[in-house]
């Protein structure tokens, strides 16, 4: 019995040992062993990696930063004439505000960023001190407002008004950037791979990123745009007292400063404005893609647009300097430097005396009925004259505009360059809509520069090239004798006006006479019997048709007819007639022929300065505002040339006719030109239009006759009668000159 039964329970226990070391129970025992050492050995894999790799990552986008670069502005040179500044520009200042400052509600990082900044480590352990400073911060960032708007004068709701439009424009930038962000990621998700084994592969990398990405923390994960963390414009113009105060309490500004930057002022307003010209704003409208490059390599902000603004842009212009700014991930600024310091641009002085070019714009001024006549107190209107202006007793036309011209004889220095109707400078930096309306609603087309770009027949001026080219091809002598009947060849054309006004004639004239009664059809006769070819060749010797050179933009250069080429298809009768009434028109100023009048003004220099074709200039060659280096490097050049093989008395003799013009009681400029104690010599001029519109009126002359030194030319288009219209403001400004002693008399 006990042998049998101690059997049975050896047994039993073998067979519960068979049962626990069954094969599908070693199985488990071996996988969950298994188990044990992957999750073992991903997590020393694990550490590994976190001591290895992961550091040199953290470093990698603790490294990432930006760069941004800021302009500094750097100012333009000025332009200046006599003692007085035509262009220059002034400091402008600007209130900048840091964005975490101008934020309707504080941002918390921000906030604690900046406890942590006033507090110690030892005070930050302190819950009731740290509560008190952020207190104060947030009680400081809602006060900011309502001290912006005491400094300038302000209801706090337009500085509040100008917080949010920041605040919302930056948050559009933040929101799309980390919008973008967040749907790049999602794409990423759904490309992941899928199919027979895609969920093996997912739960793997599900496993991969729960062991190897951190904890994700929404808010602080969030993209920081440049733009929260930067500075941003919220106050113009404010002026120095509040720039200042600004400056002396940053206490009660924080987060605020003062950025300045300048603007270009026009001082003298109205003063030689087609001179001076403009500089505006650069848009991108103004660049190619080769300029693109130039104006963001030298951050130029503005470029001028008219006049020496214009023409000496890349003299006036400043470089602006360049402010490196490196910042990290989080758009906090790292360092800050300025790498290009910013250079100021050169002066320039101009030529003009601004005395003398603010009398010719007065004339100007009351001549178009834009200003009351108190320079002009009588136009001459009822006084005869002699020539080309037999209509004495009727009243001028009012002109659509004009010019004067003042320039030095022997070197092209313009000392006047009136044009009229003229514009106020300032409206192109600080102008109202209501200046704007009344400029473009002017028909008289007010930007028009027209001393140089306005080309007009010339009328009997020109005949003063008829009597150079007469003289040298041997046509005429200065006494020749020439009989006028009052027409050349048939009573109905090519007549002198007296004739078809009256029925007189000049009767017997010289060149001397004809110059000074503007006699047509003594040039008639001379431009027919010396042949066309000479006054063409002519023409283009004294530079009409082409550009005078002057430094300044948007020059005309008029229009010579092509008469030789005309005379060279006259096959037929009425081609041929065709062809003589633009050559003998040509001979007086008429046909096709436009010139500008400082074309004119060149050519009366040329016959005072005893044949020198001088280039005018308005910015000065001398002086400490201009060197000589600067002038090499200048696309204008100032020259004088002379004209070859000219016979020593042909100016001689069309300076005598120009000064019995004005001075002897027969010439056309004697009632209204001349003035006693000053020799003038000069030719009015009265030319033809279109029908059914006033005549141009013109004067081109030079004073002193016997010592020419300047040259006076003045246009009123549509004026009317050159000696009643043109002379007295002539007259007016050589009067000028006599008064300040600019002439050697």
């Amino acid at each position: 019995m006990l042998n049998s039964l101690q059997t049975t329970i050896f047994d039993a226990d073998v067979t519960s040992r068979s049962e626990l070391i069954s094969p599908g129970n070693s199985l488990r025992l071996y996988g969950g062993g298994l188990l044990f050492t992957a999750a073992v050995f991903v997590i020393l894999v694990r550490v590994y990696w976190v001591q290895t790799q992961l550091p040199e990552r953290y470093l990698l986008a603790l490294r990432d930063t930006s760069t941004e670069e800021e302009s500094l502005p750097a100012r333009d040179g000025r332009i200046l004439a006599d003692s007085i500044v035509l262009a220059s520009d002034v400091d402008v200042y600007g209130v900048e505000v840091h964005y975490r400052w101008l934020q309707s509600k504080v941002d918390p990082q921000w906030l604690r960023l900046r406890v942590r900044q006033r507090l110690s480590r030892d005070e930050r352990r302190n819950p009731q001190l740290t509560a008190r400073v952020e207190d104060e911060i947030r009680a400081e960032h809602d006060s900011l407002r309502n001290a912006l708007a005491e400094i300038m004068r302000a209801p706090v709701t337009d500085v509040t008004a100008r917080f949010r439009k920041v605040e919302e424009r930056v948050q559009r930038i933040s929101d799309a950037v980390n919008r973008r962000r967040e749907g790049s990621q999602a794409d990423a998700a759904q490309d992941e791979p899928v199919g027979d084994s895609g969920w093996l592969i997912t739960i793997a990398e599900s496993i991969r990123v729960a062991l190897t990405t951190p904890p994700s923390r929404a808010e602080e994960n969030r993209t920081v745009v440049r733009e929260e963390e930067s500075w941003h414009l919220v106050l113009e113009d404010i002026g120095l007292s509040a720039a200042a105060m600004v400056n002396e309490h940053p206490e009660r500004f924080p987060g605020v400063r003062i950025v300045r930057s300048t603007r270009r002022t026009y001082p003298e307003l109205r003063l030689a404005a087609h001179v001076v010209g403009v500089r505006t704003n650069v848009r991108n409208s103004d660049l190619t893609d080769d300029d693109s490059t130039a104006v963001l390599k030298n951050s130029v902000l503005r470029i001028g647009r008219s006049g020496v603004e214009r023409s000496y842009d890349h003299e006036l212009r400043g470089v602006s300097g360049l402010r490196r700014t490196v910042r990290d991930r989080r758009q906090r600024v790292i360092s800050s430097e300025i790498v290009r310091h910013p250079v100021s641009g050169r002066d320039l002085t101009v030529t003009l005396d601004s005395r003398l070019q603010q009398l010719c714009e007065q004339l100007l001024s009351e001549s178009l009925g834009d200003s009351p006549g108190l320079l002009l107190p009588e136009l001459a209107r009822a006084a005869g004259g002699g020539g080309d202006d037999p209509e004495a007793a009727e009243p001028q036309p009012v002109p659509s505009g004009g010019c004067v011209i003042v320039m030095e004889a022997d070197s092209g220095r313009l000392l006047a360059a009136a044009s009229a109707p003229d514009f106020d400078l300032s409206m192109f930096t600080e102008g109202s809509p209501a200046m704007w309306t009344a400029v473009n609603l002017d028909a008289r087309r007010p930007f028009v520069p027209r001393f140089s770009a306005m080309a007009l027949p010339p009328g009997s001026t020109f005949k003063i090239v008829t009597a150079v080219a007469a003289l040298e091809s041997g046509t005429v002598t200065p006494d020749r004798p020439f009989e006028c009947r009052g027409y050349l060849t048939m009573p109905d054309e090519h007549r002198c006006m007296i004739f078809r006004l009256f029925g007189a004639t000049h009767g017997r004239v010289t060149l001397s006479t004809a110059m000074a009664q503007s006699c047509n059809v003594y040039f008639f006769d001379a431009a027919r019997r010396m042949g066309v070819d000479q006054l063409v060749q002519w023409t283009d010797l004294l530079g009409f048709g082409r550009a005078t050179g002057v430094d300044l933009p948007y020059e005309k250069v008029g229009n010579v007819p092509p008469i030789g080429r005309m005379s060279a298809a006259a096959d037929t009768e009425s081609a041929h007639r065709r062809f003589e009434r633009e050559a003998l028109g040509l001979s007086i100023g008429q046909s096709r022929l436009t010139v500008t009048p400082l074309q004119m003004a060149r050519l009366l220099a040329f016959v005072a300065n005893d044949g020198w074709l001088v280039t005018p200039h308005v910015v000065s060659d001398e002086g400490t505002a201009r060197r000589a280096s600067d002038i090499d490097n200048s696309p204008y050049r100032v020259t004088r040339r002379r004209i070859p093989g000219l016979q020593p008395g042909t100016l001689a003799a069309i300076r005598t006719g120009l000064r019995a013009a004005i001075e002897e009681p027969f010439g056309t400029g004697f009632r209204t030109v001349r003035l006693p104690g000053v020799a003038i010599a000069g030719k009015t001029g009265t030319a033809e239009t279109s029908p059914g519109k006033p005549d141009h009126a013109w004067f081109a002359g030079y004073v002193p006759a016997d010592n020419p030194q300047y040259v006076v030319v003045v246009v009123l288009e549509h004026g009317g009668s050159g000696s009643k219209a043109a002379g007295p403001i002539a007259r007016e400004v050589v009067r000028s000159m006599a008064d300040r002693g600019l002439l050697s008399l």
